[in-house]
């Protein structure tokens, strides 16, 4: 006897529409934020179903007020069935989590978010998107703008040492798509100077020892419960923060690893270009090693 979902599914997945026809557009759904960016900056507005429920909140998700013109979805199998998408753009874990053969041998393609970590890497995953959907014309047309962009920054050189700097001790160094955001800004990420490959934690005693120039930690919902960590509390943090600028971000581009990392690496850009001028340049010089 099949397991009660499972029978569920395959009750359901007869009335689930067949693959799409050629030349016209999928119609989608997306069960995740990182999903959700590429279904609005892609998609045709006709094309989208629903988009995941975490989209709705704008402390989490910075289109969440375009996001509130689609319905929410809960990220479920009983929503793809309900909502009948042609193309379900989703993450790994929700691969892992789903009954995904079962809904692919009725039609549904399920399209897997890649999460790169590097510009090369976000540029192939957005074509891949683009394909998916049916609009490669508008994902040429966003990696032309994204191309400007990126040229426009590394026009000014910012020769600085910034440290990625999570509340907890967590940092990110090479291979990350933090390090593709300072580089896009023209930065050297100290991380890697401190020892680290990819994503981990810094020992305070190996900050203290070798300090950047500037700060950099976000602004992410997700890391309020950090706050009261030992590291952002300990005296020696708090005396380097007397004297080292920081620069937070506001807003959550930081979390997906898609074209939306021009937004972060804009913002640390600018906000690192104020520090520069004429009132800041001081104290900037006095915070450097």
């Amino acid at each position: 006897m099949l397991p009660p979902l499972q029978a569920l599914l395959l009750a359901l997945c007869a009335g689930l529409p067949m693959a799409v026809g050629a030349g016209a557009l999928p119609t989608l759904m997306s069960t995740n934020i990182c999903a959700d960016t590429l279904a609005l900056s892609l998609a045709a507005p006709q094309q989208i179903l629903s988009l995941s429920r975490q989209s709705q909140d704008a402390q989490r998700f910075s289109l969440a007020a375009q996001a509130r013109q689609f319905p929410a979805n809960d990220a479920t199998a009983e929503d793809v069935l309900h909502l009948q998408p042609q193309v379900v753009l989703a993450s790994r874990r929700w691969n892992a989590r789903h009954q995904t053969a079962l809904l692919q041998r009725h039609g549904v393609q399920i399209v897997t978010v890649p999460f790169p970590t590097d510009w090369e890497g976000i540029f192939s995953s957005t074509r891949k998107m683009g394909q998916a959907l049916g609009r490669e014309a508008a994902a040429q047309a966003l990696l032309d703008s994204l191309s400007a962009r990126l040229a426009q920054l590394r026009a000014t050189p910012r020769p600085f040492r910034v440290l990625y700097l999570r509340p907890n001790g967590g940092s990110a160094g090479a291979q990350t798509h933090v390090d593709a955001v300072l580089t896009a800004a023209g930065l050297r990420n100290h991380a890697s100077a401190l020892g680290l490959q990819g994503w981990g934690r810094i020992d305070l005693e190996r900050i203290v020892q070798n300090p950047p120039d500037i700060f950099i930690t976000p602004g992410l919902v997700n890391d309020a419960a950090y706050a009261r960590s030992g590291l952002s509390r300990h005296p020696q943090m708090q005396k380097l923060l007397q004297h080292i600028p920081v620069v937070v971000l506001q807003h959550n581009d930081w979390g997906c690893s898609n074209w939306q990392l021009i937004e972060a690496a804009e913002s640390v850009a600018a906000q690192i270009d104020a520090l520069q001028r004429p009132a800041a340049r001081v104290a900037l010089r006095e915070g450097a090693p």
